[in-house]
């Protein structure tokens, strides 16, 4: 009888095994896909955050999602202005591949130039198929909030694949640059769409000119403001406003159980405006230095950018990477955090991220590429440049004069090397030429007019004295 004292361990085997069977039978549950929230300021420079580095502007909430998250020290815009830079990050390439190579609106040179610029589109093509586009048809919900600036009626962010778009009414207070009324659209935006996978690209309008701001928070930086370096109180009092607007998405994140879900990716469309109009007056916007120029030029302080990823479960808290990134890179990366297929064809230009964020140190990329065949305003005039490893190289079309810095030894690019260097210049200059023919730049021509033009000014004119 001994014996039948075993027949209930074997019973209760027998049945753990049958459970375990029928367990491993059925299909695994996938795991949701993240949602994506996606910040992109407009004229933040690479050190207006008090995670870069700056003292007067003060960012709490946006230090502290760079603390949890990989912060990117080496990360530009594809060009100094916004249009272009907007429409590459939408469509992974290049902004001379696309021709979008100027601001939607931009200025033609004037007859005086020495020379003619080339034309742009002022359209996203719509057979340009968008990292919207890809994600939605992945099956993610698609928000646009904001700035959109990339095409007029027909080219729209409802035909590039966003779902829910609200773009900013014209403010009457002038208080906050519509930052409280785009934050509260993506909230709600988020809210509605909290059990399904979910884009949010919240393009805010600040902190680009005109300066809006509450007047009682500009007073305050107005009593604390330094001499010199970054002080402009209503750009602080904007940039407070913003860090504000992280602080709302990420505590609703919080609040519907979606923070370890999100990826979070904040980012500039170009560097840091240098010098605003007030007046009759020309004073500081923002200081980029030790980075020298700004807004629309090639130089560090017009196209470095902030970029911050926080890819929960994958980035380490309060890391960097020194590694030279670039809009375009933000497309595939996207592909890769939703476990989508890449696409080639489409981000030809971009490399993934998801290797740095995973902790590496290496992108398989020889150079990063800018090109500006026209003029704005007096801050530029046609241009090109690139940068490899450490070294940088910027060709002025209206001479074929060339700068060349090593970024390293001379990261404020005041020591050129051309002269001294002259075989590297001249290696640099080859490969950037190689660039455009390979990407079908357009180039600006020589101003036939000018001479006449410039021949009638110089003569004196009838009646009036020499």
């Amino acid at each position: 009888m001994k014996p039948t004292r075993l027949i209930w361990p074997v019973l209760i085997l027998g049945a753990c095994l049958t459970l375990t069977t029928l367990s491993a039978a059925e299909p695994a549950q996938p795991a949701r896909k993240p949602n994506i929230v996606f910040f992109l300021i407009d004229d933040m420079g690479w050190r207006d955050l008090g995670c870069c580095s700056s003292t007067f502007y003060q960012t709490p909430n946006i230090d502290r999602l760079a603390a949890g998250a990989m912060r990117f020290t080496d990360a530009y815009a594809a060009a100094a202005l916004c249009s272009p830079t907007r429409a590459s990050l939408l469509a992974g390439k290049y902004p001379a591949r696309l021709h979008f190579t100027h601001i939607v609106g931009g200025e033609k040179a004037s007859p005086s130039r020495k020379l003619k610029t080339a034309d742009w589109i002022q359209n996203l093509p719509l057979a340009e198929v968008t990292f919207a586009e890809a994600l939605k048809e992945g099956g993610y919900a698609t928000g646009h909030f904001g700035k959109w600036h990339v095409g007029g009626p027909g080219f729209t962010p409802d035909q590039q694949g966003f779902d829910v778009t609200v773009e900013a009414t014209p403010a009457k207070d002038h208080q906050d640059k519509n930052v409280t009324q785009l934050t509260d659209a993506a909230i709600a935006f988020m809210r509605a769409h909290a059990k399904e996978p979910f884009l949010a690209y919240v393009c805010h309008h600040t902190v680009h000119v005109p300066y809006e701001a509450d007047e009682e928070l500009t007073e305050t930086y107005r009593k604390k403001a330094p001499r010199t370096g970054q002080n402009h109180p209503k750009m602080a009092a904007m940039i407070e406003t913003l860090d504000q607007s992280v602080r709302r998405v990420l505590q609703t994140l919080d609040e519907l159980g979606l923070a370890e879900n999100t990826v979070v990716i904040f980012t500039s469309d170009n560097g840091g405006l240098r010098h605003v109009k007030e007046g009759t007056q020309s004073v500081t916007a923002t200081d980029n230095s030790p980075a020298r120029g700004g807004k629309a030029m090639l130089y560090e302080g017009g196209t470095r950018v902030p970029l911050i990823i926080k890819w929960p479960g994958v980035t380490r808290p309060g890391s960097t990477s020194t590694v030279p990134v670039i809009s375009m890179d933000l497309y595939p990366t996207l592909l890769d955090m939703a476990g989508l297929p890449p696409r080639p064809a489409q981000h030809l230009d971009g490399l993934s991220l998801a290797p740095l964020l995973h902790g590496g140190d290496t992108l398989n990329r020889a150079a990063l590429f800018w090109h500006f065949p026209h003029y704005h305003s007096n801050v530029a005039t046609p241009m090109g440049s690139l940068r490899a490893g450490d070294w940088k190289l910027i060709e002025f079309f209206e001479d074929n004069r060339v700068e060349l810095y090593n970024l390293k030894d001379d990261f404020s690019e005041k020591r050129n090397l051309a002269t001294e260097l002259p075989e590297k210049a001249a290696a640099l200059q080859q490969q950037l030429h190689n660039w455009r023919a390979s990407v079908g730049a357009l180039m600006p021509t020589a101003n036939s007019d000018r001479a006449a033009i410039m021949d009638v000014k110089a003569k004196p004119q009838k009646g009036k004295s020499k």
